[in-house]
């Protein structure tokens, strides 16, 4: 079962290099890793070549996002004849049996498409990221059921309608019957709505909270509350309400969810991301996709 790992950098060397060293620490399972360098102008990418000769590197000549820049690992490693592949954010550190884990429960039922491990605060190892993704009733925005929870040390799969693009194992069949990350959405809901598709292909989407890794979150955004994170978190939430046809969550989110970021940004003196905020709903009013105006951030 030969799986491949694929991991972007963007001008960042400190974080991928800290992901590689606890990937390479793995001797359970057998694979080969994909780095996607998104037009990286820092260096990173040659010192990574250097210190990982066994990583294989494909460089882009511009940022390309998170949908496209997997897309192009994800092509790359069915060329390969991967039957799974794991996207890993290059800001996560992976525990030694988390991959190992994942793959067993994948291979426990052929209709597992998508497995996510429990993901862990860097900063603050006993606190809960992710463990499972779900919907707000009515207003259907997708949450973490679990965020912020301490860690229960429990160990289950649990069923769930989405998983996190930090950490994904997916099948290869999966991306054979529905196709790749949608480049709309540059990086942000990306996530969810391959899963909804997925799901709608009639795979399961579990978490394996007995895989666990750690994770910085949107450090390669410049945090939760920086401009950049608002704008695409603001806009690609509105887009994938269009794009699935959900008219009424789709209305009451272009009202409510532009006013609690607005208020939200005000509140930590983040004026910086209330602009964000209006750029990302008039970006999905004219149907600017892709970077769109990240760029004037």
């Amino acid at each position: 079962m030969d799986t491949q790992i694929i991991i972007l950098n963007w001008n960042n060397y400190p974080d991928t290099k800290k992901c590689l060293d606890s990937v390479f620490k793995i001797t359970s399972v057998e694979f080969k890793v994909i780095l996607v360098d998104n037009g990286s102008t820092d260096g990173s990418v040659d010192r990574i070549g250097v210190e990982f000769p066994k990583v294989n590197i494909i460089k882009n000549r511009e940022n390309l996002g998170f949908c496209e820049g997997n897309n192009i690992g994800i092509r790359k490693a069915l060329e390969n004849g991967s039957e799974y592949i794991m996207l890993l954010n290059n800001d996560t550190v992976v525990d030694a049996e988390a991959i190992n884990n994942l793959i067993k429960t994948a291979s426990s039922d052929n209709n597992i498409g998508i497995v996510s491990p429990k993901i862990l605060f860097m900063d603050n190892p006993n606190k809960i990221w992710f463990c499972g993704g779900y919907y707000r009733s009515i207003i259907k925005k997708p949450y973490h059921k679990n965020y912020g929870k301490n860690d229960s040390k429990f160990e289950a799969i649990l069923n769930c309608d989405w998983v996190s693009g930090c950490c994904m194992l997916i099948k290869s069949s999966v991306f054979g019957k529905i196709g790749f990350f949608d480049e709309d959405y540059f990086a942000n809901c990306e996530d969810v709505d391959l899963c909804i598709r997925a799901k709608k292909a009639g795979f399961r989407i579990v978490v394996d909270s007995r895989a666990s890794i750690y994770h910085k979150f949107a450090s390669s955004f410049g945090g939760k509350y920086s401009p950049f994170y608002t704008y695409f978190r603001t806009r690609n939430v509105l887009l994938l309400f269009k794009k699935q046809r959900m008219l009424l969550p789709l209305i009451i989110n272009l009202f409510i969810f532009p006013f609690y970021s607005i208020v939200t940004s005000l509140f930590r003196l983040r004026f910086k991301s209330v602009l964000a905020t209006i750029m990302g709903v008039y970006d999905f009013a004219v149907n600017r996709v892709g970077f769109g105006s990240a760029s004037k951030l």
